[in-house]
């Protein structure tokens, strides 16, 4: 083990052991989401050990090794069990989130007439693992300061070890572009793309955590917490740079503007007209496509975000696509599209072999059809409407929601970020979720009452904290 390796692993123990002494402490069940992104956001288990090598498991798309299967059975099975045993109202979960609940339904289903039904099933199974380690978290105590454990463990975890791969581990971090004659840097991740979405989560998360910091009541510990956010958010932002990734850093930019836009009663008030302005900006989205100038402001922000006017290929990747004939209404099935004949076939008149549409929404209409996006859109919809209420009622974790997801919705643009393993769809999944105000008065009736020995009363998302690290 190098002396590097060593200095990473010390501070990233040190990282750990700070964030752990904070006053309230989550059960030791949030560990399970943490290592589930953890593993999600970088490489499978297998591939960090040599045993599957990292070409095979890039973008998720090969079968896991079984080593990577027992693991995620071992999470899922794990977070069902804790949460089977925290006495939550399942009705009134579903109905808080029928929209999401209904659209992975529709996606399970979509199993049956895809090519490889067996495989599209056990895809759908890990995907529902991302909806069982979001409830761990949301299921909480104190959900709010769940939700802020889970970013700064991820965050003390993934940024270090990302730094020191990056600098001292060249032939683990890069390799070359597909697209161009260049290096480029996938970091801990097996893809680029996916390590750019791991940065991105890692980075939104930061800057609510550290502006909760600086806007505590004070004390020796927010301090400290204040400028570790601070370190972790430079050694961030310098992996951002490496990464390359105009799309990540724009969306860093835009979801940081929310956070501290939210914080002024004037912006944050806003919000209420967010149906209007999203319906707005559909509207003049359709007026500029139909007279022309949509294409001209397409290809004014490529060139000011570091992008092609195709996006480094994108638009013809699209137009070859929309070309398959698939059922328009119910897609190829679950996550199967991009089948080994099929990809032969469509990455022919290319020198590299084509595994994504790099589009979100077309990935959901080529796999789930016109019904899968009409059913994502409505739990974007329906997700927007609780979201707004958070963040009209002042609460910290209401901005961090909004921050995550205006900007993931633009994120699906250009890269495919749903219904798949990667730490942005599962963040996405875990502030979409309805904060299970109701549901969650029925765990917190068997929580211990408020003492000196148990300073935190029992919160429900979406309510403003009272710790000052929520202030």
């Amino acid at each position: 083990m190098s002396v590097p390796a060593i200095i990473c692993a010390a501070f990233i123990f040190w990282l750990l052991k700070q964030e752990t002494r904070r006053p309230y402490k989550p059960s030791r069940a949030i560990w399970m989401p943490v290592i589930w992104a953890s593993i999600i956001g970088s490489k499978p288990l297998s591939v960090w050990l040599g045993l599957t090598p990292p070409s095979s498991a890039s973008a998720g798309l090969s079968d896991d090794a079984l080593l990577d299967k027992a693991l995620y059975i071992f999470l899922i099975f794990g977070g069902i069990v804790v949460l089977s045993k925290r006495r939550l109202n399942w009705q009134l979960i579903f109905r808080s989130n029928r929209w999401l609940f209904i659209f992975f339904l529709y996606l399970g289903a979509s199993v049956v007439w895809a090519d490889s039904p067996f495989v599209s099933l056990k895809r759908w199974i890990k995907d529902i693992g991302n909806i069982v380690m979001a409830l761990v978290i949301l299921t909480e105590v104190d959900p709010v300061e769940a939700v802020r454990a889970f970013f700064a463990r991820c965050a003390c975890i993934l940024i270090p070890l990302s730094a020191l791969i990056v600098k001292y581990y060249p032939h683990i971090s890069r390799r070359y572009s597909d697209w161009a004659d260049k290096i480029l840097f996938v970091g801990i991740s097996t893809d680029k793309n996916m390590f750019a979405m791991t940065l991105y989560c890692c980075a939104l998360g930061l800057v609510w955590m550290w502006l909760q910091a600086r806007d505590g009541v004070g004390g020796i510990r927010d301090k400290k917490s204040f400028w570790i956010y601070s370190l972790l958010l430079l050694m961030t932002g310098w992996l951002l740079t490496k990464a390359g990734s105009s799309t990540a850093l724009t969306c860093v930019m835009v979801g940081g503007g929310i956070l501290f836009a939210m914080r002024f009663p004037a912006l944050r008030n806003k919000v209420s007209k967010l149906g209007a302005y999203s319906f707005s900006a559909a509207s003049i989205t359709l007026i500029l496509k139909a007279t022309g100038l949509w294409t001209l402001i397409i290809t004014t922000f490529a060139h000011m975000v570091g992008r092609d006017p195709s996006f480094h290929g994108r638009t013809d990747i699209w137009q070859a696509l929309l070309k398959e004939d698939i059922n328009p209404l119910l897609g190829v099935g679950y996550y199967s599209f991009w089948s080994p004949e099929r990809a032969r076939r469509l990455s022919a008149k290319y020198f590299y072999t084509l595994n994504e549409a790099h589009n979100g929404y077309l990935e959901t209409y080529l796999n789930s059809g016109i019904i899968g996006l009409l059913l994502l859109a409505v739990v974007v919809i329906w997700a927007a409407r609780w979201i707004k209420k958070d963040v009209l009622s002042g609460a910290s974790y209401g901005a961090l929601r909004l921050g995550f997801l205006l900007p993931g919705i633009f994120y699906g643009m250009s890269e495919a970020v749903f219904n798949r393993l990667s730490m942005l769809w599962f963040v996405l999944i875990l502030v979409m979720l309805e904060p299970l105000r109701r549901a969650q008065e029925v765990a917190s009736k068997v929580v211990a009452p408020v003492s000196e020995t148990n300073p935190t009363p029992p919160l429900t998302v979406g309510a403003p904290a009272v710790n000052s690290s929520q202030s």
